[in-house]
């Protein structure tokens, strides 16, 4: 229950700061105790806790979407369907720490989990989100700390104790995972800012991962998206259209990677419009269109409610009819400017759509868009031309560039070789320290012995010899050299703790 009594607030306020506190020396131990577990170990108990929330996947997308009224609840099944199998399998064959030999290099390599992660999970995907991150951290022998979206906090609060459970009944330590279960802003900042932090894993709104960035301790931050979609006369337009109204109703829009303005060549504008509507899409005049963006922005403010909501709601409250069913609304943006409301971030249904003579324009308009927010994060082309492709993909700074595909879905790897997901790093460009899908091998660092070379590292570069590092394991050592390893690291790892 809230209260206005400052003394209240205020005892809120403390008990948030020491249950910070408490959290990370819990999670101190439960580290010590990973750190001892082989990768091999570490796996299989990580493929049994995610086996044993798959069956929960549907009751926690239901609560997720009852509690934040964000998304959709088959979608956030997807989601936690996704988080549960692909997760504990997509590295099997990755070596996650554990000792692997370069031998052209004459270099062995001796893996060391990074210790305690404080992880902060978003308000689009709250759950899958959690069960991405445990699980990442699990397969790496690194405890989490979870700092949840306030306005998930109850169904974050409850799969974090349930993961937790399964970790207990596969063999793992107590504390290896918990959530604070008082989000409050000062208790993130003090979560993030401890010494006994390892590295902070920071999904969310752009002033927390600065924050983050700002704590002092190391930090593996993400951006926020706001994509651009070039459709060209060369495009398959049925294809197109679909995808992108399959990309824009897929939980209400809400994925930071969902289509935010349309570009369409003027050759085909038309017929792609029709296709659009075709799909489910509502083609907005010019009239509506300004209605649905004073509701979205008004006074030029983005308006939170839209996040996450069905397009219906959306028109409904702006004054504008739609059929019940509709997937999208599309609104035309005849003037497209710096500052332009509708060439931000909507994480909503809402898609902005812009005409131009040619792909030219349309990067003009998108480094139009890069001035509000989406450096770094993903946009979308829709063309027969794969010079063209690669051309947007060069002109823009954005680090994944979908070619005549899916850009929620693509983007981490459903038809495409990206790495599978759910933190997508914004690079230099989004001021991020990654610019990589965000997978389990950045929460393991890997010490190197190095033995004499001829030659050194440029003459192994210059003769080709030079290989990457195997993704060996533990018998590509003696029993004896391997023992020693691990009681050295394990030693060094107590030590530094």
């Amino acid at each position: 229950m809230s209260s206005n009594n400052p003394i209240d607030l205020a005892d809120h306020d403390l008990a948030a700061l020491q249950e910070a506190r408490d959290l990370l020396g819990r999670a101190q131990q439960a580290a010590a105790v990973l750190s001892q577990w082989t990768p091999e170990e570490a796996k299989r108990v990580a493929k049994q806790v995610a086996a044993a929330l798959l069956p929960r996947a549907d009751f926690y997308a239901e609560w997720a979407v009852r509690e934040s009224r964000i998304g959709k609840v088959p979608d956030k099944i997807v989601k936690n369907q996704i988080a549960c199998t692909i997760t504990s399998s997509a590295w099997d064959k990755v070596a996650l720490g554990g000792v692997r030999r370069n031998d052209a290099l004459r270099i062995v390599e001796i893996g060391r989990p990074a210790g305690v992660v404080v992880g902060l999970s978003n308000s689009t995907s709250p759950v899958a989100t959690i069960i991405f991150k445990s699980i990442m951290c699990l397969m790496t022998r690194n405890a989490l700390v979870i700092s949840p979206h306030p306005v998930a906090l109850a169904c974050c609060t409850a799969v974090t104790h349930e993961l937790q459970a399964a970790i207990e009944k596969a063999g793992g330590p107590a504390h290896a995972l918990q959530i604070l279960t008082r989000p409050t802003v000062e208790a993130t900042g003090a979560l993030m800012r401890d010494a006994r932090t390892d590295v902070i894993l920071a999904t969310g709104g752009t002033p927390m991962v600065r924050a983050a960035y700002g704590s002092g301790n190391p930090a593996i931050g993400v951006g926020s998206g706001n994509v651009p979609v070039y459709v060209d006369a060369s495009a398959d337009l049925e294809t197109a259209a679909k995808t992108v109204v399959i990309d824009k109703n897929f939980d209400h829009g809400s994925p930071c990677s969902a289509p935010s303005v349309l570009m369409l060549h003027a050759g085909i504008a038309p017929q792609m419009q029709d296709a659009l509507a075709r799909q489910g899409a509502h083609v907005c005049t010019e009239e509506e269109a300004q209605k649905i963006q004073n509701f979205a922005f008004p006074g030029g403010k983005f308006n939170g409610k839209v996040v996450g909501r069905p397009a219906f709601e959306i028109a409904q409250a702006a004054g504008v009819q739609v059929p019940r069913n509709c997937q999208a609304l599309v609104c035309p943006i005849a003037n497209p400017q710096a500052g332009h409301v509708l060439l931000k971030e909507k994480l909503s249904p809402i898609l902005g759509c812009v005409v131009v003579p040619g792909m030219d324009q349309a990067i003009d308009v998108a480094r139009l868009m890069l001035q509000h927010s989406g450096a770094g994060h993903t946009s979308g082309i829709h063309s027969a031309s794969a010079e063209q492709a690669v051309v947007w993909g060069a002109a823009l700074d954005y680090y994944r560039v979908v070619v005549n595909g899916s850009t929620v879905h693509d983007s981490t790897g459903a038809n495409t070789g990206l790495p599978y997901t759910f933190t997508i790093g914004t690079g230099y460009a989004g001021k991020s320290s990654v610019d990589c899908n965000v997978g389990p091998e950045l929460l393991v660092n890997w010490k190197r012995v190095a033995f004499p070379l001829t030659g050194g590292w440029a003459g192994a570069m210059a003769s080709g010899a030079a290989l990457p590092a195997s993704s060996g394991s533990l018998s590509t050592l003696t029993p004896e050299l391997q023992a020693m390893v691990l009681r050295i690291v394990q030693e060094e790892l107590e030590h530094l703790r």
